[in-house]
């Protein structure tokens, strides 16, 4: 480092690539959550399926249909960050 002028562009290139990183990270979040309203899409759909027989499933089948979806979306995004930062695409 000769000047301040090499420093600046120093610490300028670090916030570049911090920046970087969280483009990473919002853009995994955002196609995790894109897979999961599809996955709520399909099962907003008008057709017969026992999920929506009352006398097979109720409330809490439901519950369970849910949770699971939003516990397997989450498990995919920490799934995602971590190949991510073993890749070295992430600090």
């Amino acid at each position: 480092m000769d000047d301040t002028e090499d420093y600046i562009n120093i610490m300028l290139d670090d916030k570049q690539n911090h920046l970087l990183q969280m483009g990473v990270v919002l853009t995994t979040a955002t196609l995790i959550v894109s897979a999961f309203v599809v996955l709520v899409g399909i099962f907003g759909m008008n057709i017969k399926n026992d999920l929506f027989d009352e006398k097979k499933s109720g409330t809490s089948e439901f519950l369970w249909t849910v949770g699971g979806g939003a516990t397997g979306s989450l498990l995919l995004y920490v799934l995602s960050i971590a190949w991510c930062k073993r890749r070295r695409l992430l600090e």
